[in-house]
């Protein structure tokens, strides 16, 4: 039995949920290019929006962009943990609400972008979205959150 040693320091098997072959029938090397493919669209897509927003000032161009990239990018994990697993994952007590509130700033950022057309709205959620999604992230490193905690505290004191 192969095993994988993991950051925490323990030895994980490979029939540990995070690492088994999902019931898709996707073999790993091809659930490896799908991963990779959609990070390198996301990639692709986030590098096109920096450089519409700086080329021509296009608020809502950069936020539509910068939106589907972030989707392309956690998309890509979908094909390593398979789409059950990253969303039990995703919607676990720790990470709930930094999901909703990323997954409602994305929906917030396309529409102030798309309908509503206000660009400190479009400005607002993207920020507020990169937050989230940086709190989200943060959740899978151990104790990172309390170290970002902590230091807040320590700046704000």
């Amino acid at each position: 039995m192969r095993q994988l040693f993991t950051i925490s320091g323990r030895y994980a098997t490979t029939e540990d949920i995070s690492v088994s072959p999902q019931t898709s029938g996707l073999s790993w090397n091809t659930r490896l290019k799908g991963f990779g493919i959609c990070l390198l669209v996301g990639s692709v897509l986030g590098i096109v929006a920096v450089i519409v927003y700086f080329a021509g000032g296009n608020l809502s161009g950069f936020a539509i962009l910068y939106s589907f990239a972030v989707i392309f990018s956690l998309g890509s994990t979908f094909f390593l943990m398979g789409p059950m697993n990253q969303l039990k994952k995703m919607f676990d007590s720790s990470r709930f609400i930094a999901t909703i509130i990323f997954l409602i700033c994305v929906v917030m950022t396309l529409v102030s972008a798309i309908a509503i057309k206000i660009s400190i709205l479009v400005l607002l959620f993207v920020i507020l979205q990169m937050l989230a999604l940086l709190w989200y992230t943060l959740s899978y490193i151990p104790y990172a959150r309390d170290a970002i905690k902590t230091c807040c505290r320590g700046l704000i004191r």
